[in-house]
């Protein structure tokens, strides 16, 4: 293995050049779907008629970027892959939660998951639901801009404000230009860019590496860097200070699904691109298949970057986990596929930025315009605040990521910490909609008090463990988004008792009675 004294970082000129013919890709894919967009359901939702299997290709790529180019290899490299226990549980919690929602947003053609809020409660608990997904997802696309820095920075240390503004800016340009049928195929070229940018970054980083895959496993293993803790007893404990345990595991992706398919409009927004609710049980489970591979691909990288860095001199090691991925590809492969690659973490970092800000502006016009400010509001006029909408999102999204990136920097964080610390407040979303789903007693005013009561129990978790950060016993991580749905549901169930049950007649199409 070499041991030079310093390590070059950085692109060169080719580089460059296939990023630059990337982006001019996606911009030209923006600029084919201009026009003919004059009705709402063309401009966000594509007439319906999206191919199932381009609609669940759409559906991965977007909810990929955060939680994995950057945070999936950067957590492996810093504490293993327990946390890949995960994606075991995820496909039986995405089924699951697909078929407890998603038939209500097809039994009405809805744009948006909140008018099932309002035909099941009333219009004040559209508006709540509505609000709080606008706030909990604008926190994301401003986590995906920031995550997109961390590429730059372990490439080319860049700077983290300039890559957050560039980035942004392309994502609203495209996305403002052909609405939602351009996101979903710039989708698609950004699927093919990125799985040929993983096959490239596997073979290389296991090729760096003495003995390769097994190489990797088992240098791991002996340094119980591989699934360190799940021999322990602790481990199947419900510890909330247990910085990982299966429990803490197994509620967090049952908490992210239960959001995905009950009120993320990205998720929702793709299902609903499609003719009927069979052709989404189809779209969901070509997410499924594909996604997995995927992510264990990214738990494997972030493992090989920790058996090829922990041979190296300290001094020569990346800073931080979230960058070290980033220092191979930018120190140690030869040009162009660093820009190659490079484009393919852009690409899923860019289609989760398009998807949050065409659905954000989608509620924004449905949930808000039409139903609040212009009730009488023409299809080109909804379409013209549609783009509106889409560019404001991103201008606040690149505040936000901006202020994100000085945050978690402060507090230390891995991008897999801070995204789940500040993506908890959507953990009081499933709430509502399973009050609506499961129970004939709530009521409106239910599961508004009980809204309250999960927020503010967010927030409190946020600042006990912000607070717990500075202690010898910090709190996990995970440990913040349970509770918020927990009192939630226990706040609403609670109050529901009080009423009468309606009849089911009253609750048709609208509870799973």
């Amino acid at each position: 293995m070499p041991e030079p004294a310093t390590v070059e970082v950085g692109l060169h000129t080719s580089d460059y050049v296939v990023i630059a013919l990337y982006t001019l890709v996606v911009l030209g894919i923006g600029f084919c779907f201009t026009r003919g967009k004059r009705d709402t359901d063309t401009y966000l939702l594509a007439n319906r008629s999206v191919w199932w299997w381009l609609a669940g290709i759409s559906y991965m790529v977007s909810l990929l970027s955060t939680i994995s180019i950057v945070a999936v290899p950067g957590e492996a490299y810093k504490n293993g892959a327990t946390m890949a226990i995960g994606n075991v549980i995820a496909p039986f919690a995405a089924i699951a939660t697909f078929y407890l929602f998603v038939r209500f947003y097809f039994t009405q053609k809805t744009f948006t998951p909140f008018e099932y809020l309002e035909r099941r409660f009333d219009g004040s608990v559209r508006v709540v639901g509505a609000a709080l997904f606008w706030l909990t997802r604008l926190l994301y696309v401003a986590m995906v801009l920031y995550s997109s820095s961390k590429v730059f920075e372990g490439v080319s240390d860049w700077p983290v404000p300039l890559t957050i503004v560039l980035v942004g800016s392309v994502g609203v340009i495209y996305t403002v230009m052909g609405g939602i049928r351009a996101v979903i195929w710039s989708d698609l070229i950004q699927f093919i860019v990125l799985a040929v940018g993983i096959v490239v970054v596997v073979i290389k980083a296991t090729a760096a590496v003495p003995g390769g895959v097994i190489g990797v496993i088992e240098f791991a293993q002996q340094q119980d860097h591989l699934l360190p803790g799940v021999t322990s007893q602790e481990f199947y404990s419900v510890n909330p200070y247990l910085r990982v345990s299966l429990w803490l595991i197994a509620a967090s992706v049952l908490r992210e699904f239960l959001f995905y398919h009950s009120a993320d409009q990205i998720a929702i927004q793709r299902l609903l691109t499609t003719s009927s609710y069979r052709q989404a049980q189809r779209s969901m489970l070509t997410f499924v298949f594909l996604g997995l591979p995927v992510m264990f691909a990214l738990w494997f990288v972030g493992l090989t970057m920790f058996c090829y860095y922990d041979r190296m001199p300290p001094a020569l090691r990346p800073e931080q986990g979230d960058l070290a991925l980033f220092r191979f590809i930018g120190s140690e492969l030869p040009a162009p596929l660093p820009g190659l690659i490079v484009a393919a973490m852009l690409a899923a970092v860019m289609s989760t930025l398009d998807s949050g800000m065409n659905s954000l502006a989608t509620v924004a016009t449905k949930d808000f315009y039409l139903r609040l400010v212009r009730k009488a509001a023409t299809e080109i006029e909804q379409v013209r605040f549609s783009r509106i909408m889409t560019m404001a999102t991103g201008i606040f999204a690149i505040v936000a990521g901006l202020a994100l990136s000085q945050i978690a920097t402060s507090i230390e964080d891995t991008i897999i910490e801070a995204s789940s610390i500040w993506g908890a407040f959507m953990s009081v979303l499933p709430g509502l909609f399973l009050l609506g789903v499961t129970s004939r007693r709530a009521t409106s005013t239910h599961v508004l008090i009980a809204t309250a009561c999960g927020f503010a129990t967010v927030g409190v978790m946020i600042a006990v463990y912000l607070y717990s950060k500075n202690s010898d016993q910090p709190l996990s991580f995970m440990a913040v988004s349970p509770p918020g749905l927990i009192v939630t549901l226990v706040v609403g169930y609670g109050l529901a008792l009080t009423a009468p049950r309606r009849s089911r007649s009253q609750m048709k199409d609208q509870t799973l009675f």
